[in-house]
């Protein structure tokens, strides 16, 4: 924003547009794996505090080293190109996590076919039926050999 000279407002258009990007993709996430999303406004601070403290620190380093070689002016307002930029970065962020949370379901939706098709089985001890265990040594039944005689 500094390099196109663009208002200060910019900035913290931009960290909410990131707050929204962040919730959409946090939504999604618990809606994939099932899980209820709680939004609460003391998890929302923090973080929007940091995203304008990280663009605003950005912002001013920019600006001061393109003021190093030319003079600045910054917008007064807020205009159309800020709407333009504003609604294009917050678009390419969102297209880029619902490819995730496309990429996402795929890879869960193996996991949980794969932890599904190991638990199939519900009673593996189903095959040793007509045994006796002894002594922590399991014996067939229809074997007669005398377990004495095993050890």
């Amino acid at each position: 924003m500094a390099l196109m000279e663009r208002s200060a407002l910019m900035i913290v258009l931009l960290a909410a547009a990131m707050m929204g990007v962040s919730l959409v993709e946090r939504l999604r996430l618990a809606r994939l794996t099932g899980n209820p999303a709680p939004i609460a406004m003391t998890a929302l601070l923090p973080g929007f505090a940091v995203r304008l403290g990280g663009l605003a620190g950005l912002f001013i380093v920019f600006l001061g080293f393109l003021a190093l070689f030319r003079d600045t002016s910054l917008a007064r307002g807020f205009g159309l190109e800020d709407a333009a930029i504003l609604i294009g970065i917050t678009g390419f962020a969102l297209a880029a996590n619902a490819i995730s949370a496309r990429i996402a379901t795929t890879e869960v939706g193996a996991v949980m076919s794969t932890m599904n098709a190991s638990f199939r089985d519900a009673n593996p001890g189903a095959r040793m039926t007509g045994g006796d265990i002894i002594e922590g040594e399991f014996h067939d039944a229809e074997d007669d050999t005398d377990p004495a005689t095993r050890r």
